[in-house]
């Protein structure tokens, strides 16, 4: 006779799912640099579907893998274009001026290009904006579990909040999913000797040794693989 599937399995799984979903999407909408050229030729192709000017990308790599950068913008618009293509990917490149100044250059020609067509202004999102914020979603599973189950048996709640908070691109959470309860059935280690349980700054330094890892691994990675394939702003 067949066992009955747990029900910590299918939310074990479905949380699995998510995150896998999540990581895919994450990855192919990651902003890719690109080049001038580039940007006219999807222009010239019809593939520019939205695009925005900026000045700089606020964030970069934070403290957390729902952490997503954003396009500011000053005064006027700045020299950082940013657009979308069709299937979702987002590009961005450096034009060579601001706007209003030596008309006549290409980059105020592209911008002038990009006003004349059907194009919309506004933040490039991509389609797929909505599966990259499920990891919201995730985190809030994860907190709802980690406050109301079971203790937790390898380290404390509060080693758990840091590590899947702060390990990148959601790797805490996955191996939160693998090594915890309540997916896991351990003992308590709750033994003679005391709580042995990791304790909260522990989970701390994981989440900043792994978010200083990562930068490094994603840069030469980047150089070595180029930015199709690992785009340098792949951790937001």
């Amino acid at each position: 006779m067949r066992r009955p599937i747990s029900w910590r399995r299918v939310v074990q799984a479905s949380l699995a799912a998510l995150w896998v979903v999540w990581a895919v999407a994450s990855w192919w909408t990651a902003p890719r640099e690109a080049d001038p050229a580039q940007a006219r030729a999807d222009l010239a192709a019809g593939r520019i579907q939205s695009y925005q000017y900026g000045d700089t990308w606020n964030g970069g790599t934070g403290f957390s893998w729902n952490h997503h950068s954003s396009l500011r913008s000053w005064s006027s618009d700045g020299p950082l274009l940013v657009w979308t293509t069709p299937g979702g990917r987002v590009h961005y490149t450096i034009t060579d001026d601001v706007a209003g100044e030596d008309s006549g250059t290409d980059a105020e020609m592209l911008r002038r290009e990009l006003l004349a067509s059907e194009a919309g202004r506004g933040v490039p999102t991509g389609a797929l904006a909505p599966l990259t914020s499920m990891s919201g979603v995730l985190i809030l599973a994860f907190i709802a579990i980690l406050r109301f189950g079971p203790a937790p048996v390898i380290g404390t709640r509060w080693f758990w909040f840091w590590v899947v908070l702060g390990v990148p691109l959601g790797f805490g959470f996955v191996f939160w999913l693998a090594r915890e309860r309540p997916w896991r059935t351990a003992a308590t280690d709750f033994s003679e000797g005391g709580d042995r349980r990791r304790r909260w700054y522990a989970g701390f330094a994981i989440g900043i040794a792994t978010t200083f890892g990562a930068s490094v691994l994603v840069f030469v990675l980047n150089g070595a693989l180029g930015e199709w394939l690992i785009p340098a702003m792949l951790l937001g």
